[in-house]
């Protein structure tokens, strides 16, 4: 009884904090991991998570987490080749519920944003089951690029992280593809532009966005899209 009624004060709670506070002064964290495959439910394992901070419409570079993880389990070679993490550089490593405190401690009192960022919030609940990371991915309200940008641009051909920075002018070549930091700076470019843009377009909370990502969500062709999107 007492965790339904925490779930219904923090539901509570967090509409209230998006309806008040403004996108100037709402704290945003961008969340990228990097794992073993892509099939959960098969036992992929998160092998590498990374965040950084938004305020004031601005990257924070001297907020950011990085860790590698240890998996326990060994990292198949077919996806060493996309993210070029061996073995070797997990051997040592804290586990994902090692860092559990420190990954909350860093999204504490902020938004979750990410690209296909149900792919993140999935693996880092099924890792950390039963540990208070699980439990706040489980009623966290997070903001999906991939729905902001259909809800800002709904023809677009294709809603890849790569295609939609190449198609808004948005610089990648500084930062490495498929590591989790460097995904972390893209989407967080990407979320900028799609900030100020929804501000002019009179979005001025954090209901705006949600409500823009709903009326993504709910194009058929993005949905479809987005499940063959990392």
């Amino acid at each position: 009884m007492k965790s339904i009624f925490n779930k219904i004060k923090y539901y509570f709670e967090k509409q209230k904090l998006f309806n008040r506070v403004s996108l100037e002064q709402s704290n945003f964290s961008i969340l990228d991991t990097e794992t073993t495959g892509l099939n959960v439910s098969k036992g992929d394992k998160v092998i590498s998570v990374a965040s950084l901070k938004i305020s004031n419409f601005k990257i924070q570079e001297d907020l950011i987490l990085d860790e590698l993880v240890n998996p326990q389990i060994n990292i198949p070679p077919e996806s060493t080749v996309i993210h070029n993490i061996k073995d070797e550089d997990v051997k040592g490593k804290p586990t994902l519920i090692e860092i559990e405190d420190k990954i909350l401690r860093f999204l504490k009192k902020s938004v979750l944003v990410g690209h296909n960022i149900n792919f993140d919030i999935n693996f880092l609940k099924d890792n950390a089951k039963g540990t208070n990371l699980a439990y706040r991915m489980k009623v966290i309200q997070p903001i999906d690029t991939i729905f902001l940008t259909a809800g800002l641009y709904p023809d677009l051909e294709s809603y890849e992280l790569s295609k939609l920075c190449k198609h808004f002018n948005i610089k990648t070549d500084d930062q490495i593809r498929h590591s989790a930091l460097g995904d972390c700076r893209i989407t967080a470019r990407l979320f900028l532009f799609l900030l100020n843009k929804a501000k002019d377009k009179g979005v001025n909370n954090i209901s705006g966005l949600v409500k823009l990502c709903n009326k993504g969500l709910s194009l058929h062709h993005i949905i479809k899209n987005a499940k063959n999107i990392h």
